[in-house]
């Protein structure tokens, strides 16, 4: 009995010595140390991104913490909205439209309500690695905007643009620049009517107002995109907030509107200058973003005189100041193989995007109580980008509404051609 105790003792020895591996040790001088506490500490970084409190994905260099970031980022935008709101509500027709508090308010808005729907997300769909090909601009594209009208016997035709966006990547393969042109106008006619009773038609049978006024609009715009990636992290206190992107976007936009008012035509012309439109893109998460811009704007309207050729050009004129604010959640359709083990025929992705743009340049705006005349129109829009295996062209599809004096439902479809690249880019 005494052998055979023994014999297992000796087993149950080498299996606990096999089940734990040796701890490595440091001879020094003779004498063995253990090895350093950090060490001991270090782990390897798992693969891919799974649901932990830092996001530390392979292969990236930003370990990022979307709770706290998204937190910060709601306490900014409620801040600066209720600060505003409350300047703007506490002095009421003394402020001028081109106060700074208006701009606060529907970027402080915007900010809240994008966090808020990050977080949503963010548990509904847990917190993951960045994706290989996300939503941009399409290269080529057409775009459609509807404008309806809800007033008896007027007519609001939609507004169809050809839109592009080459971009050009630099060197370190983070930064680039991007060209935006677009062109397009009404597709027909606008009218307006008069509802006034006595301006009624007389004859008998007659059911429509007198029209007005009738217009056509042509619509160009053109702005440079121009993105630099600050190194992560900035500070040393800001690690596992998120990467940041510096922006600059000048941009002009130009307006030819044809008027026949009771027959006496006239050209008018409207000119938007965004010389020094700066901002940033915040990494709130590796899947979502928010990005604003905001800077000066100068107006230039020119007009004709009633049936005359000639056009008396005007200078440029301060505006109220410009300014955007979006928030962007990725998605991945085919992230995970299927089920049936069959290889994927193409890479679906989408984009949920939330946006408010200051300017009413294009007669749209948002109304609250006593704010008038003073916020732009709330936009919506849902972006799904479909690229065949081994092609390098993409297809994009995208739906979306803008809130402003109405509703209107938007629309567009293009395709995503390679862009184009430094020769030393990484």
């Amino acid at each position: 009995m005494g052998g055979v105790s023994i014999a297992v003792a000796v087993a149950l020895t080498s299996i606990g010595a096999q089940a734990r591996p040796a701890r490595a040790k440091v001879v020094v001088g003779g004498t063995s140390t253990p090895p350093p506490r950090a060490a001991r500490k270090a782990q390897p970084v798992p693969a891919g991104c799974p649901r932990l409190r830092a996001l530390c994905c392979s292969g990236d260099e930003a370990c990022v913490r979307p709770g706290p970031a998204r937190a910060l980022l709601l306490s900014l935008g409620a801040l600066a909205g209720a600060g505003a709101a409350g300047i703007l509500f506490g002095l009421g027709d003394r402020l001028t439209n081109a106060d700074a508090a208006t701009l606060l308010v529907g970027g402080g808005a915007l900010a809240g309500a994008g966090a808020l729907l990050g977080i949503v997300a963010g548990r509904a769909l847990p917190d993951s690695s960045a994706l290989p090909e996300r939503v941009r601009r399409e290269t080529i594209g057409v775009d459609i905007r509807g404008s309806g009208t809800s007033v008896a016997d007027e007519r609001k035709p939609p507004m169809m643009s050809l839109r592009a966006a080459p971009t050009w990547w630099f060197a370190d393969g983070r930064s680039r620049l991007r060209w935006l042109l677009e062109i397009g106008g009404w597709a027909g006619t606008a009218q307006d009517t008069d509802p006034r009773p006595q301006a009624a038609p007389s004859r008998a049978g007659a059911t429509t107002r007198p029209v007005t006024l009738e217009q056509r609009r042509l619509a160009m715009g053109m702005a440079f995109d121009l993105a630099v990636a600050l190194p992560y992290p900035v500070l040393r206190r800001s690690a596992r907030l998120g990467r940041v992107e510096l922006r600059w976007r000048p941009e002009f936009q130009y307006r030819r509107e044809w008027l026949d008012l009771h027959g006496v035509s006239r050209i008018v012309e409207r000119t938007m200058l965004l010389p020094l439109s700066v901002g940033l893109r915040w990494h709130v998460s590796p899947r979502q973003r928010f990005t604003f811009y905001v800077g000066p704007r100068f107006d230039v309207v020119s007009f004709a005189r009633p049936d005359g050729r000639g056009i008396a050009r005007g200078r440029p004129n301060v505006a109220p100041l410009y300014g955007e604010a979006w928030y962007d959640i990725d998605f991945a359709f085919t992230e995970h193989p299927r089920r049936d083990h069959r290889p994927r025929r193409a890479m679906v992705v989408g984009m949920l995007s939330l946006g408010y743009v200051h300017s009413r340049f294009d007669g749209r705006g948002f109304n609250f109580g006593p704010v008038i005349g003073f916020l732009g129109p709330v936009h919506m829009e849902w972006t799904t980008r479909i690229r065949p295996v081994g092609s390098r062209t993409a297809f994009q599809a995208a739906v979306g509404a803008v809130v402003g004096n109405g509703l209107a439902v938007t629309g567009t479809l293009g395709v995503s051609l390679p862009d184009l690249h430094s020769k030393g880019r990484r």
